[in-house]
């Protein structure tokens, strides 16, 4: 009976795994589709990157005038940083390009998280935390620029 009950949680394990792996390459390539819309934007690109993500977190924290060009500038410095990452990436196609890429991303989502205030914090990891939970739609559209907790954690481990 405990080699039945160990067998079925072992692969219970590999199944979960599997799935956190096809849940994590899917996230990867939403982040690569998302950046290839702005970047075939061109010169507007920056401008779209910023805006959409400024309104998606807007609708979520709902910045002060005091922060609003803060958090604008911090989106626009995010995309300038990505964009020669990104390019180098989909030319090189090689692994250690795509783990910079990635890298980047999740130093930028803690960088963002550092700028909330701890109540904006909050809500926005409450709101990311129902999406994963709740509503595929909107936790792939969001973690397409952003990372719900769950998904941090994971990337941190693997990357």
């Amino acid at each position: 009976m405990k080699k039945l009950l160990l067998l079925s949680l072992l692969m219970s394990s590999v199944v979960f795994s599997q799935n956190n792996d096809a849940r994590i390459s899917k996230s990867i390539e939403t982040k690569v589709m998302m950046m290839q819309q702005f970047v075939h934007k061109a010169e507007k690109g920056e401008e779209a990157f910023w805006q959409t993500k400024g309104k998606v977190t807007y609708q979520i924290v709902n910045y002060s005038e005091a922060q609003n060009p803060k958090f604008k500038q911090l989106f626009i410095d995010q995309y300038r940083e990505l964009l020669p990452i990104y390019n180098t990436m989909i030319v090189s196609e090689n692994e250690k390009d795509t783990n910079l890429f990635i890298k980047t991303l999740i130093r930028q989502e803690d960088d963002y998280r550092k700028m909330l205030t701890p109540d904006q914090l909050v809500k926005y990891r409450e709101k990311l935390s129902a999406f994963e939970k709740n509503d595929e739609k909107n936790r792939d559209a969001y973690n397409s620029l952003f990372f719900s907790d769950w998904l941090l954690a994971e990337y941190k481990k693997r990357f």
